[in-house]
């Protein structure tokens, strides 16, 4: 289905076609122990910048699963009362991303759609982890 749907398509009609198509793209992203597959889209009235954001969403996507942390803090609190014990606990986590370099990716596909009045476009890029 992949190959005839997605080489036959030209135009994005809907939003559910829009995301009927995103998903059959991206099933091609499949990773190994040693190399990470990220699809990436963007849409912008000048083709340029459609390629631009879609590498750009990609690569962001890469870099939060290769270089990202996570800080957690955690506060537990005991309240004597009247009535009794209240306890309270709050959990905060925040994923964070500094200055990320994803050097060495290679664009493995790309394809260039017309949606509404811009163009949409899809790339599917490969990281190799050293």
């Amino acid at each position: 289905m992949f190959n005839s749907y997605v080489k036959n398509k030209k135009t994005i009609t809907s939003p559910d076609d829009l995301m009927k198509f995103t998903n059959v793209w991206c099933e091609k992203q499949k990773q190994t122990n040693n190399v990470i597959k990220m699809c990436g889209q963007g849409w912008s009235k000048d083709l340029s910048i459609s390629e631009s954001k879609a590498i750009m969403d990609a690569k962001l996507k890469i870099a939060d699963i290769t270089q990202h942390s996570i800080v957690k803090s955690e506060k537990i609190t005991h309240k004597e009362t009247s009535k009794g014990v209240v306890k309270t606990y709050e959990l905060n986590a925040d994923n964070i991303l500094e200055e990320a370099t994803i050097a060495g990716y290679k664009i493995v596909s790309k394809k260039v759609l017309k949606d509404k009045n811009g163009w949409r476009t899809m790339v599917l890029l490969e990281y190799k982890i050293s």
